[in-house]
């Protein structure tokens, strides 16, 4: 049997549209050893909780040494990277890496918001709260059918997140040497600017329906229990980056 991994983060990492159980992702009959929706939403409060920890250290580091935001960001997208390519390999492995993804990402967020907040007071609670605001959205919008993770529309979705990965790799690698995309600049107000960005939250908010029926036929098919952390995982990738982009957003209009 196969399980349909419907994550984008992870589709840069799956060599085929269908994630394949290993001998250690076998379903299985027992009910208390099978994933459940409650289960993995435990698992991803338990990654939001460990991220609030050290995303307030983060926050208070940030403000005594301002020049700790690169080192951070380099740190989690190396742990990111790490992490993607060890639950590619092992899903099992999701109950320790998802953690650590999840306490390093804290940091580079922590410290992102709290240098924001320092400019533009008040931003990192906005983007906090409208963040929150559309994964419930979201999940109202699953949920009551408005929205459904059809065929074409991972396709679609999976398709833009792709191409937005991609643009971010090439900004990335751009910057090393100097040449930075104004579009893609915190400080850019520009019409161009902010239409970008509310392209790309409009999308990392889709990408929510992506997981939540990732997380839901995992639980209906009789996927094991350590998937609640690989699903939780998955989660806490998109509202990683929604939050972000939601920084983004705020600050740019910040600068209109």
């Amino acid at each position: 049997m196969k399980l349909e991994s419907s994550n984008p983060a992870m589709k840069a990492f799956e060599k085929t549209e269908n994630l394949s159980l290993g001998p250690t992702d076998q379903f299985v009959q027992d009910e208390s050893q099978r994933m459940t929706i409650n289960g993995t939403i435990n698992k991803t409060g338990i990654l939001i909780v460990i991220a609030m920890v050290t995303g307030a250290w983060g926050w208070s580091k940030i403000l005594t040494s301002p020049g700790l935001l690169m080192p951070f960001f380099w740190a989690s997208l190396i742990v990111s990277i790490g992490c993607f390519i060890a639950l590619w390999k092992r899903h099992d492995w999701a109950p320790v890496v998802a953690p650590i993804y999840a306490a390093v990402q804290g940091v580079f967020l922590g410290a992102l918001s709290g240098l924001l907040d320092s400019f533009y007071p008040g931003i990192a609670i906005q983007a906090a709260v409208a963040t929150m605001a559309t994964v419930i959205a979201m999940l109202i919008a699953y949920r009551t059918g408005i929205i459904k993770a059809t065929p074409m529309f991972k396709k679609v979705i999976v398709t833009a997140i792709m191409g937005i990965m991609l643009f971010y790799g090439i900004s990335i690698v751009a910057s090393l040497f100097g040449v930075h995309f104004a579009v893609n600049d915190f400080s850019n107000g520009s019409a161009m600017s902010v239409g970008f960005s509310v392209i790309i939250v409009i999308i990392a908010a889709l990408s929510l329906i992506l997981d939540f029926d990732f997380i839901e036929r995992g639980a209906t098919e009789g996927a094991p229990k350590h998937m609640e952390w690989y699903g939780a995982f998955g989660l806490m990738v998109t509202i990683v980056w929604l939050y972000v982009e939601m920084l983004k957003l705020l600050a740019k209009l910040n600068n209109d």
